[in-house]
């Protein structure tokens, strides 16, 4: 039965082998060239750098949950003194790593200058926990401002909660201005 087996693996093998392979037909080799006379092979105009444009961000809905992390909250025409959280959150968004950079930037070449991190909450949850949440906030602020090698001496962080709201109502859209740290300068202001 071994000497069986053998030749029939042998010849189901030579029979894919075959099947795989094939020569090109004429028609196949005439597109090819076809192709291959198509080609435009002019040089081309080496092409001008140009500034880099700002995304149009009136396409994008603002809500809820994206208004910590919405590029108009971040364009020039919003306060950049303002930093937006996520709900029950207290990591600082990616986009408010540029405007804090630039804070930093301005606090570590000017010595006197002197800032106040005011961390904020919604209304949701108890009065407590919105303090404890806020404070958190108003630190990874200071804490990514210290990496950025700004001074600890010219920072001094504040927890609000609930207790400062930017928007009164009682909404996804005013929760979201309220979860928020303010950088107000103290003195040496840009």
């Amino acid at each position: 039965m071994r000497s069986f087996i053998n030749p029939l693996f042998a010849l189901i093998l030579a029979g894919v082998l075959a099947a795989c392979s094939s020569t090109p037909t004429e028609e196949d080799t005439s597109a090819t060239d076809n192709m291959a006379q198509q080609t435009d092979t002019t040089p081309t105009q080496p092409v001008e750098p140009v500034a880099p444009v700002k995304p149009d961000t009136s396409s994008i809905p603002l809500t809820a949950d994206n208004f910590y992390n919405h590029p108009s909250n971040y364009d020039g025409t919003t306060d950049t003194r303002v930093i937006y959280f996520a709900f029950d959150s207290n990591t600082v968004p990616a986009a408010a790593f540029e405007t804090l950079r630039a804070h930093a930037t301005y606090l570590k070449n000017n010595a006197n200058a002197k800032v106040r991190l005011e961390g904020n909450a919604d209304e949701r949850g108890t009065r407590e926990y919105n303090v404890a949440l806020s404070e958190r906030r108003a630190k990874a602020v200071e804490k990514f401002l210290r990496v950025q090698g700004v001074s600890a001496s010219q920072i001094e962080t504040v927890a609000y909660g609930e207790e400062k709201p930017a928007a009164f109502g009682h909404t996804e859209m005013d929760w979201a201005k309220n979860r928020r740290v303010e950088i107000n300068y103290l003195s040496g202001r840009p």
